[in-house]
């Protein structure tokens, strides 16, 4: 069995079907559009707008059946007779009906009143009532020709439109935009009256964003509602960097790099210096070690130019080497040993510093033995230097003296003592 509100719409289709003025008569061309912007802005009933100040369309909803003869719509002129208005319904969703009314010329006077009110059927009272001005229940269509395009300027946006056809406010009409893209919170901006361009900066760079327009009177000649929205218009920014601008930073960037490198090229020398010193080699400080002498260092500290233990520049190397006299000991039996002859005088040259020490060196030896400096001893395997027998106390040439003092030809025949041989020592100085 169907339920209250079934058996009302049942009621309103028979009604119809008898032939109920304005039952089912077809709304006018976005009249639904309209209807949902001014429900949502508009909060008295009945409902009224205006599209171009010479018309007015009112409507209210009703759980009522859609039957036209259950209300009657009036209206009226600065205390003139009150008229009726020819009332239309349709059926809506969840069992409503709406009921609409769209006024004769003569009636959309703008800037008088006109009293509105709605009568159920006798002797009920008014349903609705209200005073209202046409010029302030204005509702233009939306924005034509939305456009958008990029602005030239990083994440920057320009929006060109073409306002609603109307005859007396097209100077006072204001706009707002929304942009939006995906992930993103949407971005609406307000545009002042007269104007049909708007610049958007401070977006995303290389982002998508679809834009949509909507208009209204400003308030102060006319006023009215949010037209409904445009349909949307597509664009993407340009790019976060400008490629003129990346392209000359990086142009400036590789020259002074060139620059910088320019300079370091020309004092590279001073650089290396800095960056990595140079290591002081043994050349300098030992002459000839490596290029006269290979590195032998023992070689170089007797034979070496320049070194401290080398002998004068001034000295032959040939002459260093001097011959001794060997002087044997002489026989028990012929009284006391002759006294040793006066040490040789000093020779010719240069006389070496107190601190000059000679060194011998053993042919059969590969060690350096320097001279001992205490006297020495009867098992020391150094001899003593003395002069020839015979030779002035001046002489140079020194002999070979045994260990015990004695001389050759001290008790032996003459021609018989050892002869002079070569030094088995090699003196340098």
């Amino acid at each position: 069995m169907p339920g209250p509100g079934g058996l009302l719409a049942l009621g309103g289709l028979l009604a119809c079907a008898r032939g109920g003025a304005g039952c089912g008569t077809a709304a006018p061309p976005d009249f639904e559009v309209e209807a949902g912007v001014l429900l949502a802005e508009e909060p008295l009933d009945p409902k009224c707008f205006s599209r171009l100040l010479h018309d007015l369309t009112c409507f209210w909803d009703s759980d009522h059946p859609p039957d036209p003869q259950h209300f009657r719509l009036q209206y009226r002129l600065e205390q003139e007779p009150w008229q009726n208005c020819s009332l239309a319904a349709i059926p809506l969703p969840r069992n409503r009906s709406r009921f609409w009314c769209s006024l004769p010329a003569e009636a959309a006077v703008a800037f008088l009143p006109l009293e509105l009110r709605v009568l159920p059927r006798p002797p009920e009272p008014p349903l609705y009532r209200r005073t209202l001005y046409i010029d302030q229940v204005v509702l233009l269509g939306p924005p034509q020709n939305v456009s958008a395009e990029p602005g030239g300027a990083r994440g920057q946006l320009c929006v060109r439109w073409v306002p609603p056809p109307s005859r007396y406010l097209e100077s006072s009409l204001v706009f707002e935009l929304v942009l939006r893209a995906p992930g993103l919170p949407p971005r609406t901006v307000g545009v002042g009256a007269g104007r049909r361009e708007q610049r958007v900066g401070a977006l995303r760079g290389s982002t998508r964003y679809s834009v949509r327009a909507r208009t209204r009177p400003d308030g102060l000649s006319y006023g009215g509602y949010w037209s409904p929205w445009s349909p949307p218009a597509t664009a993407v920014t340009p790019p976060d960097v400008d490629p003129v601008t990346l392209g000359l930073s990086c142009l400036l960037a590789l020259l002074l790099l060139g620059l910088g490198l320019l300079g370091l090229l020309s004092h590279r020398r001073a650089l290396r210096e800095k960056l990595w010193p140079a290591v002081p080699g043994p050349e300098r400080e030992f002459e000839g070690l490596f290029s006269a002498y290979g590195g032998n260092f023992q070689l170089w500290l007797c034979q070496g130019v320049g070194a401290p233990w080398a002998p004068p520049a001034v000295a032959d190397a040939e002459e260093l080497p001097s011959a001794v006299e060997e002087v044997p000991e002489p026989p028990p039996d012929k009284g006391p040993p002759a006294e040793p002859p006066p040490p040789s005088a000093p020779p010719a040259g240069p006389s070496p510093s107190p601190s000059f020490e000679y060194t011998l060196f053993d042919p059969t030896s590969a060690l350096l033995c320097p001279p001992p400096r205490n006297p020495p001893t009867p098992d020391s395997p150094y001899a003593n230097l003395a002069p020839q027998k015979g030779a002035p106390p001046d002489a140079d040439t020194p002999k070979w003296v045994p260990e015990n003092g004695a001389l050759p030809g001290d008790g032996d025949p003459p021609g018989l003592g050892p002869p002079i041989l070569s030094p088995p020592y090699v003196l340098c100085s």
